[in-house]
């Protein structure tokens, strides 16, 4: 029996079985909804008299140099005795059945410096007596053994992944070279430096153009220049090639780390209206890679990183402070909102769908707008990312972000489960998401506020790889508010009640971001103090409402539902 929330939604989670599976609702009047599902097992196609073998790996084309493994896995009919062949350069090699019984078969072979150059594809057989059943199959991608590295270059904006399928490890513009050594499902493994190694996707490279760059990759910086801007700080390195790089938030500032590079700087230029960076200082961290490190006077707000000609430019910004306004606490801050996901009403949706079909992308506008108004009430510029039913493209909105002139990003999302994770394993209600050390201070204060003022579980401050929280200009959050799934908590997103008090928390944490709450006590106590009773009466109500207005604590109706999809 699964229980039907007052709005009529509902939500269960119930074993399943492998063949046609029927799930079948049931009305107290007894209407019935069947719905019949083909769920296939773990067993390998056709039926157990039928010896059959298929390729788990080698889809794709492999490339490898020599004295490195090559992996076969395959699948088929369990206790056999199973070989691979890779065409010109080994045959009938044993594979094993790792656990025995399960019909999975592994394989390895160690490449020759005799394989290089060498193409060909993969086999795999069951071995047999004379008369014995068996079964063949051959592989879809070649395997290849390099004879050398290959130089090659990003053809459009792109990421390394630190392994196969792994998580990011840098984030490079078009024209930056790198030196590949294998390919594995589609990656390029690219050789950094000697102990340093990531992978780019083979469709974002292109061979590099011939006679711009020495092999190996090789370049030296020159010198390097700062300048002061109303932001904070601009320094400009003498490059004279683009090669890959990561910069890294410290304690003290920024790290600059430049892969293929050798250090040649013998002048660093300061400029006397700079007065955030305070030192720079480098080192040769080991072969062709070189490490720079910015010493700045506070930490770091945001920063960029860019090519431009024959220059890698780096600018770095210090913490904004609002006007001192006691009625606009947040004047002279501009506050970013991104109401998450964009209008779809067709599958595959944009976000998350509630059981009474709530469109994520829908409540999170409307929670938005009402961010919004609270942040004006409280003197900060607001831009939003979309005000209704535009198509926003996800990788347009960190663009936007700073084009708009932010000084905070925050993007506004209800939550979900994918398919198969049992709702009910742990409670579910907030999170909130940062990804760089300059945005851990600001998820801190809001999800702090959330904690306070939220009735829902806390699943806690997290960091999440999400593409707009990867911000770098400015510290950038994603809210997850409340699960849409759960009957109760998407009608408690409905509520525009609780829109206001979400709405409301944010803004109080942004507030206590930049200490306001301590400035408006020191400046309210002495106006007190210098007017009479009758006139301090009168200044205590006319400032108050104003500023509680922005945070007004709104108390929940009747509590009810949420959810969400992918941000990344």
């Amino acid at each position: 029996k699964v229980e039907v929330y007052t709005n009529g939604g509902f939500i269960a989670y119930i074993p399943i079985s492998t063949g046609d599976f029927v799930v079948a609702g049931a009305m107290a009047d007894g209407t019935t909804a069947p719905r019949t599902l083909k769920v296939r097992g773990s067993a390998g196609p056709g039926d157990g008299e039928k010896i059959w073998l298929e390729f788990v790996s080698n889809s794709n084309n492999v490339e490898v140099l020599p004295s490195e493994y090559i992996r076969v896995q395959a699948s088929g009919t369990p206790g056999r005795e199973a070989a691979f062949s890779i065409e010109g350069m080994v045959k009938d090699e044993p594979m094993l059945e790792v656990p025995a019984g399960s019909g999975r078969y592994v394989g390895n072979y160690r490449t020759e410096d005799a394989d290089a150059g060498v193409e060909g594809r993969v086999l795999a057989r069951f071995r047999t007596g004379l008369f014995g059943k068996s079964a063949e199959v051959a592989a879809k991608g070649l395997v290849k053994v390099l004879k050398e590295e290959k130089l090659v270059e990003t053809s459009t904006d792109t990421i390394l992944r630190n392994a196969v399928g792994g998580g990011y490890m840098m984030f490079l513009p078009d024209g930056v070279k790198l030196l590949t050594n294998g390919l594995v499902n589609g990656m390029r493994r690219v050789q950094l430096s000697p102990a340093d190694t990531g992978w780019v996707d083979e469709s974002r490279v292109q061979p590099a153009r011939a006679g711009q760059f020495p092999v190996p990759p090789f370049t030296e910086t020159g010198a390097i220049h700062l300048k002061g801007t109303s932001y904070g700080s601009q320094a400009s390195i003498t490059m004279y090639d683009r090669v890959p790089y990561t910069v890294e938030e410290t304690p003290d500032g920024l790290r600059l780390t430049l892969f293929y590079a050798n250090l040649h700087t013998n002048w660093v230029v300061y400029d006397s209206s700079d007065t955030f960076v305070k030192n720079v200082a480098f080192r040769q961290a080991g072969t062709n890679k070189a490490e720079i490190d910015f010493e700045t006077d506070g930490p770091v707000w945001g920063y960029d990183i860019s090519y431009s000609g024959r220059t890698l430019q780096l600018d770095i910004r210090r913490r904004p402070v609002p006007e001192k306004n006691l009625i606009k606490p947040l004047s002279g801050i501009t506050v970013v909102v991104d109401p998450g996901h964009s209008p779809k009403f067709t599958p595959p949706f944009d976000g998350a769908v509630g059981p009474m079909r709530t469109f994520e992308f829908q409540v999170n506008l409307a929670i938005a707008l009402k961010l919004k108004e609270k942040l004006l009430t409280l003197g900060a510029s607001v831009q939003m990312t979309r005000n209704g039913d535009e198509d926003v493209p996800l990788a347009d909105r960190p663009v936007l972000a700073k084009n708009l002139g932010g000084d905070l990003f925050v993007s506004v999302h209800n939550n979900a489960l994918a398919n198969g994770t049992d709702p009910f394993a742990e409670p579910r209600g907030f999170q909130v998401y940062y990804y760089h050390r300059h945005s851990r201070e600001l998820a801190e204060r809001v999800h702090a506020a959330y904690v306070r003022n939220i009735p829902l579980p806390d699943e806690g401050l997290r960091y999440g790889d999400y593409l707009v929280a990867r911000l770098t200009w400015m510290p950038a959050i994603l809210t997850e508010s409340a699960y849409m799934i759960f009957p109760r908590q998407e009608e408690m997103i409905n509520d525009p009640a609780f829109q206001e008090k979400l709405a409301s928390t944010t803004a109080e944490g942004i507030l206590e971001l930049f200490n306001v709450r301590d400035y408006l006590k020191t400046k309210a106590e002495p106006q007190r103090k210098n007017s009479g009773r009758a006139k301090k009466a009168v200044q205590g109500k006319a400032a108050a409402p104003q500023i509680k207005k922005g945070l007004q604590r709104v108390k929940p109706r009747a509590q009810s539902k949420k959810a969400r999809r992918s941000k990344r």
